[in-house]
């Protein structure tokens, strides 16, 4: 009986109209931009291209020489990771979006030429660039993250070079200087005051005077993992959020080969 329903169903229904909403189908109408898209304020652009770096849907290109900003539309996955790395907080996330079609949407957008401000007489670069090469370290994290390669570090003849036609002043290099010893003001580190403040909150060194073995000067320490990553016995554990400096002294066989990767000299053999 089961089956003779169900035929009789089908049979009906190659005869009738489908039960729809509206008949015959009438295209949907979508709104002009409904599902939102990214804005940019041209004014505060500086072309410096971290957006399209991290764009995972490359929708975004950033080209320096002729300043233009171009987003492809329909490729935006609308994820906000551009608004949230750009350093001068220049793009949004509006409420609207462009219309699905076939053709390739892309918004090109020319970004003005921002004049840089000389400061006195000061060797600064990219609108106010300077390091205290006192307390800096060469260890060219600066360079890893500068989008623009801006920045040159030779560790072996401590060399720290800008290239002030390349530098847009993004910042990226100030936040990641582990010993912050960069500056976008123009102004210079005071290195007697940060050193102070390091040294009230932690101690001089990891090992008391008079005992022997391995020791490290906490106040010199940027704890950047070289020891670490250098020892052939595992005995150094570094965390460079909490800012620990830990030594397994059972592991450890006093090879010395933590102290010459050192590049802030920091560590010793007693």
């Amino acid at each position: 009986m089961a089956t003779f329903k169900i035929g009789k169903v089908v049979l009906k229904s190659l005869f009738k109209k489908p039960a729809t909403l509206m008949y015959p189908v009438v295209p949907r109408q979508w709104q002009e931009r409904t599902r939102g898209h990214i804005g940019i304020d041209e004014s505060s652009c500086i072309v410096c291209g971290i957006c399209a770096k991290k764009c995972p849907a490359n929708a975004i290109t950033v080209n320096r020489n002729k300043r233009t900003w171009s987003i492809e539309r329909m490729q935006c996955i609308q994820c906000n990771c551009c608004v949230e790395v750009c350093p001068k907080t220049c793009l949004t996330m509006e409420n609207q979006y462009t219309e699905p079609g076939g053709e390739k949407v892309v918004d090109t957008f020319e970004i003005p030429k921002q004049e840089k401000v000389a400061d006195g007489g000061k060797d600064s670069a990219g609108g106010g660039l300077t390091c205290n090469l006192e307390d800096c370290v060469y260890c060219g994290l600066c360079a890893k993250n500068c989008p623009c390669d801006a920045l040159t570090v030779d560790r072996k003849e401590k060399v720290w070079k800008v290239d002030e036609s390349a530098c847009v002043s993004c910042g990226a290099c100030v936040e990641k200087c582990p010993k912050k010893c960069l500056s976008l003001d123009g102004g210079e580190v005071p290195a007697a005051d940060k050193k102070q403040a390091d040294g009230a909150t932690e101690p001089a060194y990891s090992r008391p005077e008079g005992e022997d073995g391995l020791r490290c000067k906490l106040s010199d320490c940027i704890y950047c993992g070289l020891c670490a990553k250098t020892c052939p016995c595992d005995a150094l554990e570094i965390d460079r959020k909490a800012k620990t400096w830990k030594l397994n002294e059972d592991a450890c066989v006093n090879c010395g080969a933590c102290v010459n990767a050192c590049p802030k000299e920091c560590l010793e053999l007693v």
